[in-house]
Protein backbone atom coordinates (compact mmCIF):
# COMPACT_ATOMS: atom_id res chain seq x y z
CA UNK A 1 0.00 0.00 0.00
CA UNK A 2 1.40 3.32 -1.34
CA UNK A 3 1.86 5.91 2.20
CA UNK A 4 -0.05 9.30 2.12
CA UNK A 5 3.42 11.15 0.74
CA UNK A 6 3.12 8.43 -2.20
CA UNK A 7 -0.76 9.11 -2.59
CA UNK A 8 -0.09 13.29 -2.56
CA UNK A 9 2.59 13.03 -5.32
CA UNK A 10 0.85 10.63 -7.73
CA UNK A 11 -2.63 11.42 -9.56
CA UNK A 12 -4.51 9.10 -11.89
CA UNK A 13 -7.26 11.36 -13.89
CA UNK A 14 -7.99 7.94 -16.11
CA UNK A 15 -7.01 4.69 -16.34
CA UNK A 16 -3.52 3.83 -17.20
CA UNK A 17 -2.80 7.48 -17.07
CA UNK A 18 -0.19 8.48 -14.32
CA UNK A 19 0.50 12.13 -13.02
CA UNK A 20 3.01 11.71 -10.44
CA UNK A 21 6.40 13.61 -9.35
CA UNK A 22 10.18 12.61 -10.21
CA UNK A 23 13.10 14.10 -8.79
CA UNK A 24 12.28 18.24 -9.32
CA UNK A 25 9.36 17.22 -12.16
CA UNK A 26 5.92 16.90 -12.35
CA UNK A 27 5.55 13.80 -14.84
CA UNK A 28 3.19 12.47 -17.36
CA UNK A 29 3.06 8.46 -17.74
CA UNK A 30 0.67 6.92 -20.14
CA UNK A 31 0.51 3.80 -22.01
CA UNK A 32 -0.09 2.98 -26.01
CA UNK A 33 0.04 -0.43 -28.08
CA UNK A 34 3.01 -0.74 -30.41
CA UNK A 35 4.31 -3.70 -32.41
CA UNK A 36 7.57 -4.79 -31.92
CA UNK A 37 9.03 -7.63 -34.07
CA UNK A 38 5.62 -8.34 -35.12
CA UNK A 39 4.21 -8.74 -31.33
CA UNK A 40 1.87 -6.76 -29.78
CA UNK A 41 3.31 -4.81 -26.60
CA UNK A 42 1.90 -1.69 -24.44
CA UNK A 43 5.11 0.42 -24.15
CA UNK A 44 5.18 3.53 -21.92
CA UNK A 45 5.00 7.19 -22.99
CA UNK A 46 6.70 9.78 -20.89
CA UNK A 47 6.24 13.96 -20.40
CA UNK A 48 7.54 16.30 -18.43
CA UNK A 49 4.95 18.49 -17.72
CA UNK A 50 6.50 21.21 -14.75
CA UNK A 51 8.78 21.87 -12.31
CA UNK A 52 8.31 20.64 -8.82
CA UNK A 53 8.12 24.06 -7.27
CA UNK A 54 5.39 25.76 -10.10
CA UNK A 55 2.94 23.60 -8.49
CA UNK A 56 1.79 21.75 -5.10
CA UNK A 57 0.24 18.72 -6.48
CA UNK A 58 -0.27 16.07 -9.09
CA UNK A 59 -3.85 17.28 -9.60
CA UNK A 60 -3.07 20.76 -9.84
CA UNK A 61 -0.78 19.62 -12.99
CA UNK A 62 -3.94 17.81 -14.48
CA UNK A 63 -4.60 20.80 -16.77
CA UNK A 64 -0.89 20.89 -18.55
CA UNK A 65 -1.44 17.12 -19.27
CA UNK A 66 -4.95 16.97 -20.79
CA UNK A 67 -3.44 18.86 -24.27
CA UNK A 68 -1.45 15.30 -24.22
CA UNK A 69 -3.70 13.27 -23.64
CA UNK A 70 -6.70 15.43 -25.68
CA UNK A 71 -4.48 14.74 -28.97
CA UNK A 72 -4.58 11.05 -28.79
CA UNK A 73 -6.69 9.49 -30.88
CA UNK A 74 -9.70 8.07 -29.20
CA UNK A 75 -8.76 4.55 -30.71
CA UNK A 76 -5.14 3.94 -29.92
CA UNK A 77 -3.73 0.97 -32.12
CA UNK A 78 -0.06 0.06 -33.40
CA UNK A 79 -1.64 1.02 -36.63
CA UNK A 80 -1.78 4.51 -35.03
CA UNK A 81 1.18 4.31 -33.19
CA UNK A 82 3.43 3.36 -35.55
CA UNK A 83 6.01 5.33 -37.05
CA UNK A 84 5.47 7.97 -40.31
CA UNK A 85 8.39 6.16 -41.95
CA UNK A 86 7.45 2.65 -40.77
CA UNK A 87 3.90 3.49 -42.33
CA UNK A 88 5.75 4.81 -45.64
CA UNK A 89 8.05 1.96 -46.23
CA UNK A 90 5.75 -1.03 -45.09
CA UNK A 91 2.45 -0.21 -46.05
CA UNK A 92 2.02 2.94 -48.44
CA UNK A 93 4.90 2.02 -50.85
CA UNK A 94 3.52 -1.86 -51.41
CA UNK A 95 -0.49 0.07 -51.84
CA UNK A 96 1.40 2.59 -54.26
CA UNK A 97 2.97 -0.63 -56.69
CA UNK A 98 0.66 -3.08 -56.45
CA UNK A 99 -3.20 -0.66 -56.55
CA UNK A 100 -2.77 3.00 -56.46
CA UNK A 101 -2.19 2.69 -60.20
CA UNK A 102 0.65 5.19 -60.27
CA UNK A 103 3.32 4.78 -63.03
CA UNK A 104 6.42 3.39 -62.10
CA UNK A 105 8.20 6.49 -62.55
CA UNK A 106 6.41 8.22 -60.60
CA UNK A 107 6.49 5.94 -57.80
CA UNK A 108 10.24 5.74 -58.27
CA UNK A 109 10.34 9.68 -57.81
CA UNK A 110 8.38 9.08 -54.20
CA UNK A 111 10.73 6.51 -53.23
CA UNK A 112 13.99 8.93 -53.86
CA UNK A 113 12.11 11.85 -51.80
CA UNK A 114 11.51 9.00 -48.96
CA UNK A 115 14.73 8.44 -48.99
CA UNK A 116 16.77 11.37 -49.16
CA UNK A 117 14.62 13.82 -47.30
CA UNK A 118 12.20 11.93 -45.14
CA UNK A 119 13.01 8.31 -44.00
CA UNK A 120 15.41 9.73 -41.36
CA UNK A 121 13.41 13.03 -40.36
CA UNK A 122 10.01 11.21 -39.22
CA UNK A 123 12.00 7.91 -38.24
CA UNK A 124 10.42 8.33 -34.84
CA UNK A 125 7.39 10.48 -35.47
CA UNK A 126 4.01 8.44 -34.81
CA UNK A 127 0.87 8.95 -37.11
CA UNK A 128 -1.29 9.92 -33.74
CA UNK A 129 1.39 12.46 -33.01
CA UNK A 130 1.59 14.06 -36.56
CA UNK A 131 0.10 17.13 -36.76
CA UNK A 132 -0.10 20.34 -38.87
CA UNK A 133 2.94 22.43 -36.69
CA UNK A 134 4.57 18.51 -37.35
CA UNK A 135 4.28 18.91 -40.63
CA UNK A 136 5.31 22.75 -41.13
CA UNK A 137 8.05 22.51 -38.88
CA UNK A 138 9.46 19.08 -41.13
CA UNK A 139 9.04 21.70 -44.59
CA UNK A 140 10.85 24.29 -42.99
CA UNK A 141 13.75 22.08 -42.12
CA UNK A 142 13.78 20.14 -45.18
CA UNK A 143 13.98 24.17 -46.95
CA UNK A 144 16.84 24.71 -44.54
CA UNK A 145 18.94 21.81 -45.00
CA UNK A 146 18.76 20.64 -48.01
CA UNK A 147 18.38 23.79 -50.16
CA UNK A 148 15.71 22.32 -52.52
CA UNK A 149 13.98 25.18 -54.41
CA UNK A 150 9.84 25.96 -54.24
CA UNK A 151 8.95 23.62 -56.73
CA UNK A 152 10.83 20.63 -55.00
CA UNK A 153 9.42 21.76 -51.94
CA UNK A 154 6.04 21.80 -53.10
CA UNK A 155 6.28 18.46 -54.45
CA UNK A 156 7.41 16.61 -50.98
CA UNK A 157 4.16 18.64 -49.57
CA UNK A 158 1.82 16.73 -51.92
CA UNK A 159 3.39 13.55 -51.70
CA UNK A 160 2.63 13.99 -48.04
CA UNK A 161 -0.74 14.85 -48.25
CA UNK A 162 -1.03 11.76 -50.30
CA UNK A 163 0.05 9.42 -47.36
CA UNK A 164 -1.81 10.51 -44.58
CA UNK A 165 -4.81 10.41 -47.10
CA UNK A 166 -4.06 7.10 -47.49
CA UNK A 167 -3.51 6.66 -43.40
CA UNK A 168 -6.63 8.18 -43.04
CA UNK A 169 -8.68 5.47 -45.54
CA UNK A 170 -7.08 2.67 -43.68
CA UNK A 171 -7.98 4.24 -40.08
CA UNK A 172 -4.13 4.64 -39.25
CA UNK A 173 -4.44 8.21 -38.93
CA UNK A 174 -7.27 9.37 -36.68
CA UNK A 175 -7.66 13.46 -37.06
CA UNK A 176 -9.98 15.94 -38.68
CA UNK A 177 -8.57 16.70 -42.44
CA UNK A 178 -5.40 15.98 -43.55
CA UNK A 179 -2.75 18.35 -41.39
CA UNK A 180 -0.01 18.92 -44.28
CA UNK A 181 -3.08 20.29 -46.57
CA UNK A 182 -2.55 23.61 -43.73
CA UNK A 183 1.28 24.08 -44.15
CA UNK A 184 2.84 26.90 -46.46
CA UNK A 185 5.74 25.35 -48.63
CA UNK A 186 8.85 27.57 -47.77
CA UNK A 187 10.33 29.58 -50.38
CA UNK A 188 13.29 27.68 -50.98
CA UNK A 189 16.33 28.39 -52.92
CA UNK A 190 16.55 29.87 -56.23
CA UNK A 191 14.99 27.77 -59.25
CA UNK A 192 18.18 25.93 -61.20
CA UNK A 193 17.12 26.76 -65.56
CA UNK A 194 16.07 23.29 -66.90
CA UNK A 195 17.60 22.77 -70.03
CA UNK A 196 15.62 22.68 -73.62
CA UNK A 197 18.10 21.24 -76.45
CA UNK A 198 18.21 24.14 -79.31
CA UNK A 199 18.04 22.52 -82.77
CA UNK A 200 21.78 23.82 -83.48
CA UNK A 201 22.69 21.51 -80.49
CA UNK A 202 20.80 19.09 -81.59
CA UNK A 203 21.68 19.14 -85.28
CA UNK A 204 25.84 19.38 -83.39
CA UNK A 205 24.77 15.71 -81.43
CA UNK A 206 23.55 14.26 -84.48
CA UNK A 207 26.46 14.78 -86.31
CA UNK A 208 29.17 14.01 -83.68
CA UNK A 209 27.08 10.51 -83.26
CA UNK A 210 26.40 9.79 -86.90
CA UNK A 211 28.89 7.00 -86.96
CA UNK A 212 26.85 5.09 -84.42
CA UNK A 213 23.42 4.53 -86.00
CA UNK A 214 21.47 3.49 -82.71
CA UNK A 215 22.73 6.50 -80.87
CA UNK A 216 21.89 9.00 -83.52
CA UNK A 217 18.82 6.90 -84.25
CA UNK A 218 17.89 7.43 -80.51
CA UNK A 219 18.86 11.40 -79.74
CA UNK A 220 16.91 12.27 -83.65
CA UNK A 221 13.80 10.44 -82.38
CA UNK A 222 14.01 12.09 -78.68
CA UNK A 223 14.35 15.66 -80.22
CA UNK A 224 11.92 15.47 -82.66
CA UNK A 225 8.85 13.73 -80.75
CA UNK A 226 9.32 14.46 -77.40
CA UNK A 227 8.61 11.18 -75.93
CA UNK A 228 9.49 11.15 -72.42
CA UNK A 229 12.20 8.47 -72.00
CA UNK A 230 9.68 5.54 -70.90
CA UNK A 231 7.77 5.74 -73.94
CA UNK A 232 11.31 5.80 -76.21
CA UNK A 233 12.15 2.38 -74.34
CA UNK A 234 7.96 1.16 -74.70
CA UNK A 235 8.37 2.14 -78.72
CA UNK A 236 8.02 -1.08 -80.56
CA UNK A 237 7.96 -1.50 -84.60
CA UNK A 238 4.13 -2.32 -84.68
CA UNK A 239 3.81 1.42 -83.51
CA UNK A 240 5.16 3.05 -85.88
CA UNK A 241 2.74 3.18 -89.26
CA UNK A 242 1.28 5.76 -91.40
CA UNK A 243 3.43 8.38 -90.31
CA UNK A 244 2.87 8.23 -86.48
CA UNK A 245 4.05 6.70 -83.86
CA UNK A 246 0.88 5.37 -81.46
CA UNK A 247 2.42 5.95 -77.60
CA UNK A 248 0.48 2.80 -75.73
CA UNK A 249 3.65 1.04 -74.07
CA UNK A 250 6.19 2.20 -71.57
CA UNK A 251 8.84 0.76 -70.18
CA UNK A 252 10.30 1.83 -66.56
CA UNK A 253 13.71 0.15 -65.57
CA UNK A 254 12.42 -3.11 -65.29
CA UNK A 255 9.31 -2.42 -65.49
CA UNK A 256 6.73 -2.74 -69.14
CA UNK A 257 3.35 -1.75 -69.20
CA UNK A 258 0.88 -1.38 -71.82
CA UNK A 259 -0.31 1.95 -70.40
CA UNK A 260 0.99 5.85 -70.50
CA UNK A 261 1.56 7.82 -67.70
CA UNK A 262 -1.91 9.34 -67.86
CA UNK A 263 -4.57 8.89 -70.11
CA UNK A 264 -3.76 11.85 -71.99
CA UNK A 265 -0.45 10.47 -73.30
CA UNK A 266 -2.10 7.87 -75.19
CA UNK A 267 -2.52 9.39 -78.21
CA UNK A 268 -0.78 9.63 -81.90
CA UNK A 269 2.85 11.13 -82.06
CA UNK A 270 3.59 12.55 -85.89
CA UNK A 271 6.85 11.45 -87.23
CA UNK A 272 8.73 14.24 -89.26
CA UNK A 273 10.11 12.41 -93.22
CA UNK A 274 13.39 12.72 -92.06
CA UNK A 275 13.46 10.75 -89.00
CA UNK A 276 10.91 8.42 -90.60
CA UNK A 277 14.13 8.03 -92.82
CA UNK A 278 16.62 7.34 -89.84
CA UNK A 279 14.40 5.07 -88.61
CA UNK A 280 13.91 2.81 -91.02
CA UNK A 281 17.76 2.51 -91.98
CA UNK A 282 18.09 2.19 -88.28
CA UNK A 283 14.94 -1.01 -88.64
CA UNK A 284 16.71 -3.27 -90.54
CA UNK A 285 15.26 -6.85 -90.37
CA UNK A 286 13.40 -6.10 -87.20
CA UNK A 287 11.04 -8.03 -85.22
CA UNK A 288 7.34 -6.05 -86.23
CA UNK A 289 6.33 -6.92 -82.25
CA UNK A 290 10.10 -6.13 -80.90
CA UNK A 291 11.73 -2.92 -79.65
CA UNK A 292 12.36 0.08 -81.93
CA UNK A 293 15.34 0.55 -79.87
CA UNK A 294 16.17 -2.92 -78.38
CA UNK A 295 18.88 -3.80 -75.67
CA UNK A 296 21.42 -6.46 -76.32
CA UNK A 297 19.17 -8.78 -73.79
CA UNK A 298 16.51 -10.56 -76.11
CA UNK A 299 13.04 -9.00 -75.66
CA UNK A 300 14.90 -6.08 -73.50
CA UNK A 301 14.77 -2.41 -74.51
CA UNK A 302 17.64 -0.83 -74.69
CA UNK A 303 19.28 0.92 -71.74
CA UNK A 304 18.82 4.90 -72.17
CA UNK A 305 21.27 5.56 -69.23
CA UNK A 306 23.43 2.84 -70.00
CA UNK A 307 23.79 4.30 -73.50
CA UNK A 308 24.17 7.71 -72.44
CA UNK A 309 27.07 7.33 -69.63
CA UNK A 310 29.05 4.19 -72.14
CA UNK A 311 28.90 5.97 -76.10
CA UNK A 312 26.78 9.42 -76.17
CA UNK A 313 28.61 11.46 -73.31
CA UNK A 314 32.36 10.44 -74.45
CA UNK A 315 31.72 10.98 -77.91
CA UNK A 316 30.01 14.18 -77.21
CA UNK A 317 33.11 15.46 -75.54
CA UNK A 318 35.27 14.17 -77.76
CA UNK A 319 33.77 15.58 -80.57
CA UNK A 320 34.07 18.90 -78.60
CA UNK A 321 30.16 19.30 -78.15
CA UNK A 322 29.12 19.97 -74.44
CA UNK A 323 25.77 20.17 -74.49
CA UNK A 324 24.61 17.03 -73.06
CA UNK A 325 21.77 17.41 -69.74
CA UNK A 326 20.15 14.52 -70.00
CA UNK A 327 17.24 12.90 -71.79
CA UNK A 328 14.43 15.29 -71.03
CA UNK A 329 15.60 18.21 -72.57
CA UNK A 330 14.69 16.74 -76.04
CA UNK A 331 11.24 17.10 -74.64
CA UNK A 332 11.71 20.42 -73.62
CA UNK A 333 13.86 21.38 -76.65
CA UNK A 334 10.54 20.41 -79.05
CA UNK A 335 8.40 22.49 -77.29
CA UNK A 336 10.57 25.71 -77.10
CA UNK A 337 11.56 25.62 -80.70
CA UNK A 338 8.28 24.66 -81.93
CA UNK A 339 7.14 27.63 -79.99
CA UNK A 340 10.26 29.88 -81.01
CA UNK A 341 8.93 28.86 -84.82
CA UNK A 342 5.54 30.64 -83.99
CA UNK A 343 3.22 27.66 -82.82
CA UNK A 344 1.10 27.93 -80.31
CA UNK A 345 0.94 27.00 -76.72
CA UNK A 346 -2.15 24.47 -77.33
CA UNK A 347 -0.59 23.11 -80.27
CA UNK A 348 2.55 22.35 -78.12
CA UNK A 349 0.49 20.95 -75.39
CA UNK A 350 -0.94 18.45 -78.02
CA UNK A 351 2.36 16.85 -79.31
CA UNK A 352 3.44 16.56 -75.98
CA UNK A 353 0.11 14.95 -75.06
CA UNK A 354 0.03 17.34 -71.28
CA UNK A 355 -3.09 16.76 -69.66
CA UNK A 356 -2.89 20.78 -69.16
CA UNK A 357 -1.60 24.15 -71.09
CA UNK A 358 -0.34 25.59 -68.09
CA UNK A 359 1.93 22.47 -67.32
CA UNK A 360 3.37 22.63 -70.96
CA UNK A 361 3.67 26.62 -70.80
CA UNK A 362 5.39 26.59 -66.87
CA UNK A 363 7.42 23.96 -67.58
CA UNK A 364 8.54 23.47 -71.24
CA UNK A 365 8.81 26.29 -72.95
CA UNK A 366 11.71 28.27 -71.95
CA UNK A 367 10.88 31.79 -73.86
CA UNK A 368 14.04 32.77 -75.49
CA UNK A 369 12.41 34.79 -77.87
CA UNK A 370 8.95 36.59 -77.72
CA UNK A 371 5.74 34.64 -78.50
CA UNK A 372 4.21 35.80 -81.63
CA UNK A 373 0.94 37.22 -79.53
CA UNK A 374 3.55 39.71 -77.73
CA UNK A 375 4.87 40.71 -81.05
CA UNK A 376 1.69 41.74 -82.73
CA UNK A 377 0.50 43.70 -79.44
CA UNK A 378 3.48 45.46 -79.81
CA UNK A 379 3.52 46.42 -83.47
CA UNK A 380 0.07 47.89 -83.28
CA UNK A 381 1.38 50.05 -80.19
CA UNK A 382 3.91 51.11 -82.17
CA UNK A 383 1.36 52.11 -85.04
CA UNK A 384 -0.88 54.15 -82.72
CA UNK A 385 2.43 55.96 -81.40
CA UNK A 386 4.08 56.17 -85.01
CA UNK A 387 0.38 58.17 -85.92
CA UNK A 388 0.61 60.18 -82.86
CA UNK A 389 4.19 61.80 -83.58
CA UNK A 390 2.94 63.02 -87.23
CA UNK A 391 2.26 66.64 -87.39
CA UNK A 392 -1.41 67.61 -87.65
CA UNK A 393 -2.34 68.86 -91.09
CA UNK A 394 -5.48 70.27 -90.29
CA UNK A 395 -6.11 74.28 -90.39
CA UNK A 396 -6.74 76.30 -87.23
CA UNK A 397 -9.79 78.46 -87.06
CA UNK A 398 -7.10 81.13 -86.10
CA UNK A 399 -4.88 81.06 -89.06
CA UNK A 400 -2.03 78.98 -90.34
CA UNK A 401 0.33 81.72 -88.89
CA UNK A 402 -0.70 81.39 -85.47
CA UNK A 403 2.27 80.00 -83.03
CA UNK A 404 4.44 80.16 -85.86
CA UNK A 405 7.58 82.30 -85.94
CA UNK A 406 6.82 83.85 -89.26
CA UNK A 407 6.82 87.67 -89.73
CA UNK A 408 4.05 89.08 -90.50
CA UNK A 409 3.84 92.75 -92.44
CA UNK A 410 2.12 95.03 -90.94
CA UNK A 411 -1.11 96.36 -91.84
CA UNK A 412 -1.65 100.42 -92.84
CA UNK A 413 -4.12 101.99 -89.95
CA UNK A 414 -6.91 103.22 -91.10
Amino acid sequence: MPNSEQKEKQYTPRPGVYIYLRGNYWMLRYRIPVEINGERKLQDQYKKLARREEYDSPRSVGHLAKPYLDSLPDKLTTATTQTVSNFIEHTYFPYAEQKSGLAPSTIFGYKHIFSKHLKDRLATTRLCDFRTATGQQLLDRIAEESGLPHPSLKHIKWFLVAILNYAKQVDALQCDGNPMEYTEVPEGAATEQTKAYSLKEISSMIAALANDPVASAVIATAAFTGLRRSELRGLRWSDFHDGQFFITHTVWNTSARDKTKTADATAPVPVLKSLAKILEAHRGDANEAGYVFAGPKSGRPLNLANLARRVIVPKLNEAGVHYWSGWHGFRRGLATNLFELGEDEATIQAILRHADVKTTRRHYIKKNVVSKESKQAMNRLAKIFKKMQKPSRRRSGLGTNVGTSRNRTPQKSQ
